[in-house]
């Protein structure tokens, strides 16, 4: 049961990986800019309200780069 969901993550890790391959310099920074954001929100708040405010932030502010 471990190896089919061992195999499963890393099924959806490479699919995810190879959906981001046509992204543009503006999207990769937004999406960039959404993980860390989500992540600095998860860790000051620890709740999905947090999380959620700090990727939308980080994605604004990530997409609005050069």
């Amino acid at each position: 049961m471990k190896k089919i969901a061992r195999l499963s993550v890393v099924a959806a890790m490479l699919t995810s990986l190879a959906a981001c391959g046509g992204l543009s310099r503006q999207q990769t920074h937004a999406a960039i800019g959404a993980g860390a954001g989500g992540a600095l929100g998860y860790v000051l708040t620890g709740g999905p309200v947090g999380t959620i405010a700090g990727a939308a932030a980080g994605g604004l502010i990530g997409a609005g780069t050069r």
